[in-house]
Formats: structure tokens, sequence, C-alpha cells
């Protein structure tokens, strides 16, 4: 455990100093996160001491060993002057009530088991965490080579005005406009740089090093889904998160036969030898003693009572979790259903005729046949219809990763493939 201990704590470190002189790809952010992240390591050494559990609270009470020396006239007398002085050694022993240490230790077991779903489930929601900074930072990414394409494309359109303004067929408004609009665009690409910082500062934290370097994709379509919602749904009730309410009633159920043992007495055993002086024989003493638990009414009752109430509570604990998956499921379900329609309208009508109408408009502006507000109008109509459907494939995503973290299953491949 102490050599584990030692390699993981040299990962990190080697992590945290060579964070800043490296890419991270996809890949690379999850073995990081896994190494690394603190509730992550939290959760499995908690887990870890849970499975230490059952040993413990199945095991007898530690046996006690006692000396007793009895004097007559004053104390250490000799042995041989009284048949009543000795020495005495006794081991004395706790056994509860037959049945009552297995189910301490089966309670034991189920909170493991607990504390594993608990796990998985940290695991899961800290990594739809990082998925999702992930998301956000690659959508500043691919936003900003959006913002600097139109500003290169308005750019171009600022030289055709100067160009008409020149030779007397055009307006100086129509290179002020374009140069106002361009100044725009520069001013967003201010707001996405720190959005950018923003972005890479979570997932650096999420990683828990200081700072990070990250690697973008080429370009990032939406991943095809096929599942169906009941499939869904019935994936979500054996979630960690509900398979680990379902081991707290577990825990519950077995705490209430444990709180019905207690009604049983525990007993014990002395065993002792005092030894006497060469004029006297030894003496050889046995001790049983019965824990009678005649409080009950006060003590043991409302222990049951307690133990039924704690039940009670885990089953509606359950219920509710299962709630919760269930409106989770269907929520997020939805949103890929709706996002996948509107990524369909997107790609198939309105962006490519936008840029039909955008490419007209620039042939016949630099006919005469329009003026430039016109020009720029059917420019702004593309730009805002390119950025809504960047923001539409990041949506579908994320909609996709909070979804894996319900069901646990992965949708969105995280690997190599995305580098």
């Amino acid at each position: 455990m102490a050599s584990t201990l030692w390699r993981r704590a040299l990962c990190v470190l080697a992590l945290s100093l060579h964070a800043e002189d490296r890419t991270f790809g996809p890949q690379d952010l999850v073995r990081a996160l896994m190494q690394s992240n603190p509730e992550i390591q939290a959760a499995r050494y908690r887990f870890d001491a849970a499975t230490k559990k059952p040993s413990q609270a199945g095991t007898l009470p530690e046996p006690s060993v006692s000396y007793t020396n009895l004097g007559v006239g004053h104390p250490l007398s000799r042995l041989n002057g009284s048949e009543f002085a000795y020495q005495g050694f006794s081991v004395s022993q706790e056994f509860p009530f037959p049945g009552k240490l297995g189910l301490a230790a089966e309670q034991g077991k189920r909170e493991a088991e607990g504390e594993r779903e608990n796990y998985r489930a940290v695991v899961l929601d800290v990594t739809a965490r990082l998925k999702l900074g992930w998301f956000e930072w690659l959508m500043v990414q691919k936003t900003t080579e959006l913002v600097q394409r139109n500003i290169d494309l308005l750019s171009r359109f600022e030289e055709i005005a100067r160009n008409r303004y020149t030779v007397g067929k055009g307006q100086q408004q129509d290179i002020l406009k374009a140069q106002f609009e361009v100044s725009s665009l520069q001013r967003e690409m201010l707001l996405l740089e720190e959005r950018d910082q923003r972005a890479q500062a979570e997932i650096a934290s999420l990683l828990g090093l200081p700072g990070i370097r990250l690697h973008a994709p080429k370009s990032v379509e939406p991943t095809p889904f096929q599942m169906s919602l009941d499939e869904l749904v019935k994936e979500a009730n054996q979630s960690p998160r509900v398979r680990a309410e379902q081991s707290m009633v577990d825990v519950r159920a077995v705490g209430i036969d444990r709180s019905r043992k207690d009604f049983r007495p525990d007993f014990g055993v002395t065993l002792q030898w005092q030894h006497t002086g060469g004029n006297f024989p030894d003496y050889y003493m046995a001790t049983v003693e019965v824990k009678v638990p005649v409080y009950y009414a006060r003590k043991q009752r409302y222990a049951l009572e307690e133990a039924y109430s704690r039940l009670n509570e885990a089953k509606q604990n359950y219920r509710a979790e299962r709630h919760r998956a269930s409106f989770r499921v269907r929520d997020q379900y939805l949103a890929i259903q709706s996002s996948e329609k509107m990524l369909g309208l997107y790609k198939s009508t309105l962006r490519p005729q936008a840029q039909l109408t955008l490419d007209a408009a620039v042939i016949a502006y630099e006919a005469g046949s329009i003026d430039f507000l016109s020009l720029v109008t059917n420019l702004t109509t593309l730009i805002g219809l390119e950025r809504q459907y960047s923001d539409e494939v990041f949506r579908h995503e994320e909609a996709i990763v909070r979804l894996e973290s319900v069901v646990a299953r992965e949708f969105v491949p995280f690997s190599e493939a995305r580098q």
C-alpha cells in the first residue's frame, strides 16, 4: 500500500513539473485526471477504507489478560504465609450472541459495495465535468477561428469598398462601416481570449495541475447517437448513484436484523489460575457472564424503531435517485433529439442558403447593383448562422456527455481519435 501511494505521488509530481511543457490531448487529460484529481483520489481512499470494515466488524472483541496478587496481612506478602494468599492470572473473552458478528460483517460488506458505487459515480461525474470543460474550451477555439475568418472576409470587403471609393463608384461610409464591423469582431476576440484562459484554468484545476496547454482537433462533428429513451431509462436505473442508494437500503435492512439481535444477551467467559505457596494447592476458576438487556424498553426497542426509520429513509432516497436519474435521462435525451433536428436544418438548408446569398451579394456589390449595407447584412446573417451551427454542435455533445454520467456509458469517445 505504501509503495502504491509513493508511485501515485511521484506520478502527480511528474505531471505537475511537466504540465506546462507538454501539450495535452483528450486521452492525456483522462489519464491525468485519474492520477491526480483530488475528488477521485478521496473517493478511492474512502472505498478502500470501507473494504477494511467487514473484517473488523466480524471479529470477536479483544480478549483481556489480568494479573492479581492477593496478600494476607500486608500487600505482596509471602505465599506460604496463608492458604488465602495467591498470585492469579486470568484471561477473559466476550462472545456476542450468535449471529451478531456475522450481521456486523455483512453490514460492513454492504457499506463497502455502496462506497464502490459512489467511487464509480465520482469518476463519472468528474470525467463529465472534464469533458464539458474541454468542449467549452474547444468551442472557444472554433469560435475564434470563425471570427478570425470573418475578420479576414470583412477586411476583403473593406478593400473592395476602398477600391470602389477610389474610382468614385463607392461611398466613404462603406469603408467606415467595414472598419467598424472589423473592430467589433476584434473586441469579441478579446472576450474569447478571456474565455479561453478561464476554460484552461478550470481544466487545470480538475487535474490538480498549475497550468496546461491543450491541443484542439482539426474539426468537431456531432457524435452519432442511436439509443432509445427506454434503453437509456433502463440503464439509468442501474447507474452507480442508483446502485449506491440500493446498497444503502441493503445496509439499513441488515441494521434492522442487528437491532433485533441486540435483544439477545451477550456472554463473557473468564478463566483464572491462582498460584499459592508450595504448602497449598493451586486454584482454578472459570466464570461465565451474561449481559441481560433488562433496559430493552428504553434502549433496544428505540434502537429497533430507529433502524426501521433509517430503512424507510434509505428506500425513499433510492426512489428519489431513480426519479432524478429518469428525469435527467429524459431531459438530455430531448436536448439531443432537438439538437439533431436543428443541426440537420442548419446543415441542409440555412447555411447553404446563406452562403449562396452572400456569394450573390458580393458579385452584385462589385457590379454596383446593391449597396454596401446589404452586403454586410448578408455577411452578418451568415456569420450568425455559422456561430449558431457551431454552438449547436457543442450543445449536442455536451448533452451526450451529461447523459454519460447518468447511464454510466461512454458515447463521446475521449480518445486519440479526437486529437
